[in-house]
């Protein structure tokens, strides 16, 4: 898998699918059966409150991550198949090993703190926790913070963000189960006519703007707009 197609699932996750925090889940759907080992797992974590509001998402369509588990969830195969118990993930599959947030930046590559130049599909981690960035100055990260889903956020590293809650990450570096591609510089091929729309559709993460010659498919297409009318609400 390549770092565009992961933050291609990842972004298919984030506009099409309803998801909450759970956590030491990588996908499955809410359940009654879920709450209850999870709860039985972790009871420190698990609440009375937060196995309550858990229930109540019962047969809504939800799928529940945490931080790490987005990542390892997406990596196992996660493909938003509500009859699967993990929503269609397999279990430590691609050579991808259960490991925490923390154990994570362990197997990171070019690890760095300096986000300068910080490449598209590379983990962002502070200490507990782990996400995603998605390119211009944004991360896609599972939180229980502010939303408790799977959430856009503002790298604070690069800058703030009208609009988009943000935090500061203390590290980056490159997933080893990833292939990163570069990015070709294009902007000078364009057009003058076609630069305000690569702007508007970069910008606002509707396309990487990166095959501007390219055919698309028709979920390539979908998804485009459906993040278009996020954007439009």
């Amino acid at each position: 898998m390549t770092n565009k197609e992961f933050i291609s699932k990842l972004q298919t996750v984030l506009n099409n699918y309803k998801t909450v925090y759970m956590w030491g889940v990588f996908g499955s759907p809410v359940t009654e059966s879920i709450v209850f080992a999870k709860a039985k797992q972790y009871p420190s974590w698990y609440t009375a409150q937060k196995q309550a509001s858990l229930r109540k998402l019962i047969g809504q369509g939800y799928f529940a991550f945490d931080c790490v588990n987005l990542i390892k969830g997406i990596l196992w195969g996660w493909n938003g198949d509500a009859s699967k118990t993990n929503g269609g993930a397999i279990y430590t599959s691609n050579g991808v090993p259960d490991i925490s947030a923390n154990g994570m930046l362990t197997k990171l590559t070019n690890v760095s703190t300096d986000f300068s130049k910080i490449e598209v599909g590379e983990a962002v981690w502070m200490d507990g926790h782990i996400g995603v960035y998605i390119g211009n100055g944004k991360v896609i990260e599972c939180t229980p913070a502010w939303k408790n889903c799977v959430q856009l956020t503002a790298c604070l590293n690069i800058g703030s963000i009208s609009g988009l809650n943000g935090r500061r990450w203390t590290k980056h570096g490159k997933l080893p189960y990833l292939k990163y591609e570069t990015d070709k510089p294009i902007e000078s091929k364009l057009s003058e006519w076609a630069k305000p729309g690569y702007d508007f559709v970069t910008q606002n993460d509707i396309s990487d703007g990166t095959r501007p010659k390219d055919p698309v498919t028709r979920e390539e297409v979908w998804s485009m707009l459906q993040r278009y009318s996020v954007i439009q609400k």
